[in-house]
């Protein structure tokens, strides 16, 4: 796909200036020299964004359902129901779908909000290995009998050494999406604030669990009791 858009993207500067604010529709427009061309593609486009939509939602609202089913969300018992006829998790879509909705919003008031809020992404989903790294790498250096491997391994060297070295990687790519996307004159809206946003997040995440979740949330529910009962076997 990004090979056929590079043949054909034509006058990269007209569709970037495109007056549709969309660079992919004066591509189109310019490969197929109709308007109706162009309309046909983009629906196609929008067509499999509608769909994606459905499954990433399907996806996120399982993930406050998840954690809410351990205890790790305010209203834990209210948002970790599910349906009984329809077996889904009602209310934990019922939540995911108007913050969606909610997110979007914001490039309405701010585009430079909502960039920052979609470039939280690399920082965020980088930021979530770094704590279970360093833990299992702390095992592996002073208690590495305590671990429990699965049938295929690295071996303790190669794995200290792909942890250190996630580790490394991590820091570096985080602080780079931290950077602005201008380097001379900043300005509010040129300005990268997903540093400011992924330390908000840290903070009340924090917070949250020592002012909430301290004592409730015990970790995975149904690991527990599987480990529990692999105790109690042996």
């Amino acid at each position: 796909m990004l090979m056929a858009i590079l043949f054909c993207i034509g006058d990269i500067d007209n569709a970037l200036s495109t007056h549709t604010g969309f660079p992919f529709i004066e591509i189109f427009k310019q490969a197929v020299k109709s308007n109706g061309g162009a309309t046909a593609l983009t629906s196609i486009v929008l067509s499999l964004m509608i769909f994606a939509t459905i499954a990433v939602l399907a996806a996120a609202s399982r993930m406050p359902w998840a954690f809410a089913r351990d205890n790790g969300l305010p209203g834990s018992q209210f948002i970790s129901q599910v349906n009984p006829r329809t077996k889904l998790p009602l209310y934990s879509v019922a939540l995911s779908v108007p913050t969606t909705f909610l997110l979007g919003l914001i490039n309405i008031g701010s585009s430079a909000a909502f960039n920052a809020v979609a470039s939280l992404v690399v920082s965020g989903y980088l930021g979530s290995y770094t704590l279970p790294i360093i833990l299992i790498l702390h095992k592996k250096i002073y208690h590495p009998s305590s671990i429990h491997y699965g049938p295929w391994t690295l071996g303790r060297r190669l794995g200290i050494f792909c942890n250190i070295f996630g580790l490394f990687w991590i820091a570096i790519v985080m602080t780079f999406s931290f950077f602005p996307s201008a380097r001379t004159d900043l300005t509010l809206e040129t300005m990268n604030w997903s540093c400011l946003l992924w330390g908000g997040t840290m903070v009340v995440g924090v917070v949250s669990y020592f002012g909430y979740l301290r004592g409730r949330y015990n970790g995975p529910i149904v690991e527990t009791d599987i480990i529990e009962q692999v105790g109690h076997r042996v």
